[in-house]
C-alpha cells in the first residue's frame, strides 16, 4: 500500500512549537501575541526568526514512530506530502533536506517527500503518486484529496471535528484503519 502522511500536526506537534515562539517572540518585542498572526508583517517577521527552530525542534506524537516503523516493515510505502516550502523563511533555502534530517534524527524512514503540496496539489501529487491513503490533519485537504477519488484519513488528535469512519484521533486508530484497509484488498 502507498501512504501518504502530511508532517505538520499529523507526524509531530507544529501548532504547539509554533505557540510556545510565539509566546517567545510576542515577550521579546513586547507585543500581544494574537498580533502575530493577524498582522502579515508581523507573522513574516516571527517565522523568519523562528520557522527553522520550529520545524527542527518539533516533537514527534505519541505512537507515530512505532506505528510508521510497523506499516513500512509490513512493505507499505510511506510518502511525506507536505505543504512545507522554501518561501517562509530566508533562512531556510532547502525545506526538503532540513525535513529529512529532522525524519532522520526521529529514527522515521519514508521512501519519498513531496513539498509545497497544499490543497489541489496536494490532491494531484496524491493520485500522481497513486497513493492509496493520505493520512492528514487539514480539513481543506482532506476535502481535495477526498473528491479526487483518494482516501483520506482526517487525524485530529485535538478532537476538533465530528466523528466519521475516515476520521482518527491517534497513530494507533491510523494503523487500525490501514491494517483494515488491507484486509478488504
Amino acid at each position: 500500500m502507498r501512504i501518504g502522511i502530511d508532517i505538520d500536526d499529523t507526524i509531530c506537534r507544529t501548532t504547539e512549537k509554533v505557540n510556545e515562539y510565539m509566546s517567545l517572540y510576542a515577550k521579546d518585542e513586547n507585543i500581544d501575541p494574537l498580533m502575530i498572526m493577524n498582522y502579515e508583517d508581523v507573522k513574516d517577521m516571527f517565522f523568519e526568526a523562528y520557522l527553522e527552530n520550529i520545524y527542527t525542534s518539533v516533537v514527534v506524537k505519541r505512537n507515530a514512530k512505532e506505528v510508521l516503523r510497523r506499516l513500512r516493515k509490513k512493505g507499505n510505502k510511506l510518502f511525506i506530502i507536505t505543504a512545507r516550502n522554501n518561501r517562509m523563511c530566508s533562512k531556510i533555502t532547502d525545506i526538503e533536506s532540513l525535513t529529512r534530517k529532522w525524519l532522520s534524527d526521529n529514527e522515521i524512514e519514508v521512501d519519498g517527500i513531496f513539498i509545497d503540496c497544499y490543497g489541489e496539489r496536494r490532491a494531484d501529487v496524491c493520485r500522481e503518486q497513486k497513493i492509496d491513503v493520505m493520512i492528514d490533519d487539514d480539513p481543506y485537504n482532506y476535502k481535495m484529496i477526498s473528491s479526487n477519488k483518494c482516501k483520506c484519513l482526517l487525524f485530529d488528535d485535538r478532537e476538533r471535528f465530528n466523528l466519521r469512519d475516515d476520521y482518527v484521533t491517534n497513530w494507533l486508530e491510523v494503523e487500525d484503519y490501514i491494517e483494515k484497509l488491507r484486509r478488504e484488498g
